[in-house]
């Protein structure tokens, strides 16, 4: 039997088949948060979406194994995480719980468990007992290497407050490097991910590549080919997930204004600077706008620590240039940027036009080869 540990919705249920090996990828999924399959008829079309969103896409003959009463625990972490540090160690502590629950009863004949960061620990001691295999997801950031990134970020700016914030215990730090000792193989998304693990001292030979499924995503646009360039007078330019220093809107905005015939879209949060937002060729998106990608010239990741903003994946199938750092890039062929400068961003942003009559060539744009 195939034991697999998911404390929330997540995009890398879709890899369950790789991530179960060979021999066939039924499994028993434990979800406490999922619900039954419903007619859509029964569902007001307005919750539609957040049902579906609880109905894990799990490989036939899976079972699903909920908990009663779990919407219930959920709506009072909501109510207790009234911040975002609130909300992110209620989110930590949920994953801790599942895999305590996970390691109490785990199926007989266990031969494979599969489960994400901080979901682990207690669920692989139990499976190694029994001779069974351990597969961990690194779906959260290295913890070590994040905390330092944001350091890193708030020395170069310290008037963004929130760059102190938002910072993961040592007993949860403690807690991902002892699932790492632990696993198996380690399946991570990016190379700098990877990179970490080994500087660690992980042997290559358990790590694993966790790509983005290509059919997540729209199908590439017949406009867009691989050599895409930007041509026409007015810009675009998206940057990829919450308009937040952490993610480098310091660095876009920074670019913006020293590229007039750029505008530069961002969906704030509610740790955004609102009043930095109010640039005359800012313009605010929604969540699906930045999503949809309509319009868009060229995706911006210049994200000062690790982070996977989906935006990127979309753009890359489209045909959408993306100009990221290491810590955004994943496995993705972007065009890359050292973290903090602003120079080699606005370079690459030039690399995407022709240069005006009578102005010197750039240097040609460094692509990350992967």
């Amino acid at each position: 039997m195939k034991w697999v540990i998911l404390p929330e919705p997540g995009e890398w249920v879709a890899h369950l088949p790789e991530l179960l090996g060979r021999g066939g990828a039924a499994a028993r999924v434990l979800a406490p948060w999922a619900l039954p399959g419903l007619p859509s008829s029964l569902v007001p079309a307005s919750l539609r979406a957040a049902v579906r969103r609880r109905q894990p896409e799990v490989p036939q003959l899976s079972q699903v194994v909920s908990v009663p009463g779990w919407t219930a625990l959920e709506a009072g972490l909501r109510a207790w995480g009234s911040t975002p540090q609130a909300r992110l160690r209620a989110r930590f502590a949920v994953r801790q719980g599942i895999s305590r629950l996970a390691a109490l009863r785990p199926p007989a004949s266990l031969t494979r468990v599969v489960a994400p960061s901080l979901a682990a620990r207690e669920v692989f001691v139990a499976a190694r007992a029994r001779g069974a295999r351990c597969v961990l997801v690194e779906d959260l950031p290295n913890l070590r290497a994040l905390h330092a990134d944001l350091d890193e970020a708030f020395a170069r700016h310290p008037e963004e407050h929130f760059l102190r914030n938002h910072r993961a215990s040592a007993r949860d730090v403690a807690r991902q490097e002892a699932e790492r000792l632990l696993a198996d193989e380690i399946w991570v998304r990016g190379d700098f991910a990877r990179e970490q693990l080994l500087r660690a001292g992980l042997p290559a030979e358990r790590t694993r590549e966790l790509h983005p499924r290509a059919e997540a995503f729209d199908s590439p646009r017949e406009d867009s080919p691989a050599g895409h360039r930007v041509t026409h007078l007015h810009r675009v330019a998206l940057l990829a997930g919450p308009a937040l220093a952490r993610m480098g809107a310091p660095e876009a905005l920074a670019a913006l204004e020293a590229r007039p015939e750029w505008t530069l879209w961002v969906r704030p949060s509610e740790d955004s600077d609102l009043m930095r937002l109010e640039h005359p060729r800012v313009r605010v998106v929604t969540r699906q706008q930045q999503q949809a990608l309509d319009g868009v010239d060229a995706v911006l990741a210049p994200a000062w620590c690790e982070s996977h903003p989906p935006e990127l994946a979309r753009a890359i199938t489209r045909g959408i240039p993306v100009i990221a750092t290491d810590r955004a890039a994943g496995f993705l062929p972007c065009r890359t940027v050292p973290r903090g400068n602003v120079p080699a961003l606005v370079a690459e942003l030039d690399a995407l036009t022709p240069p005006r009559r009578g102005a010197l060539a750039q240097g040609g744009p460094h692509r990350n080869p992967r």
